[in-house]
């Protein structure tokens, strides 16, 4: 097992009168979806696609943010509305579909979506996060014993939904069966303090971020059921986004100047 993964090419993206891009998610096409701010500071969602930007807004909503696409071309994300409550949302052949809040939440983001077309994400209530399964027009919230927050990030066509789980000795990374309707034992990057995932690919492969303790945020995937650290050129601080059944990786860093990049990656898994 390599101690760490280089990548084996990287594109920065760059989208015109931009001041910061955001790269959430990449589907196995290899079309990303996420975030851009325009020099007016306003914020919108974006779909890339073989060097050009699709510009994604929500009528009468702000701070659109997509976070994940599927292989139909689906995609997920979080508008907010007037009153600044957070809701997510979906794109389905064309249509936007109507603010998606759980019920009771005060703020709800829709953040992963598989080829079945079934929904992940976090809703807040409370004061606490709690994860969600959407499906069929009707909201799950699975909850794994012992933990005081919980949220998912991403979900595969097998129904293995990734996220985080946050006891009082840190942030761990989870794994929900779907189709048992359990969770696997929370799981941390060796040493790190916090395990965030962020993707899971068709394989069962997850993406994300780990954190030593007084240390940067790095990227890391899972290889031969063994987590490993990912190699961003010229990094000093990087995460892990999004992740195909390509090998591809999406996700944003920053450099040694401070400087914050968006990117597109090839691993050799």
């Amino acid at each position: 097992m390599p101690a760490a993964l280089n990548v084996i090419t990287i594109k920065l993206l760059a989208i015109p009168n931009a001041t910061q891009i955001t790269a959430n998610g990449i589907n196995d096409h290899g079309q990303v979806v996420g975030q851009f701010t325009d020099q007016q500071g306003v914020a919108h969602g974006f779909v890339y696609e073989q060097g050009s930007f699709c510009q994604v807004d929500y009528p009468g909503m702000s701070d659109v943010n997509l976070y994940k696409i599927n292989n139909l071309g689906q995609f997920v994300g979080s508008i907010r509305d007037s009153a600044g409550t957070i809701h997510g949302f979906f794109f389905d052949h064309g249509t936007l579909s109507h603010p998606l809040s759980h019920p009771g939440a005060g703020a709800t983001y829709a953040s992963g979506i598989n080829d079945r077309g079934e929904i992940v994400g976090t809703y807040y209530q409370a004061g606490a996060s709690h994860a969600f399964i959407y499906t069929a027009g009707s909201f799950s919230a699975p909850n794994l014993p012992g933990a005081q927050q919980t949220g998912f990030q991403a979900i595969n066509d097998a129904g293995l939904a990734v996220g985080i789980a946050v006891d009082a000795k840190g942030t761990h990374g989870i794994v929900y069966l779907e189709s048992a309707g359990l969770f696997v034992p929370p799981f941390d990057f060796p040493g790190a303090s916090v395990t965030y995932p962020q993707a899971i690919n068709a394989d069962g492969q997850i993406g994300g971020q780990y954190t030593l303790p007084a240390g940067n945020g790095l990227p890391f995937v899972s290889l031969a059921g063994s987590l490993v650290s990912v190699n961003i050129p010229g990094a000093k601080e990087a995460s892990i986004l999004g992740l195909n059944g390509r090998g591809q990786i999406c996700g944003n860093f920053i450099d040694a100047q401070k400087v914050h990049h968006s990117y597109i990656a090839a691993l050799a898994l």
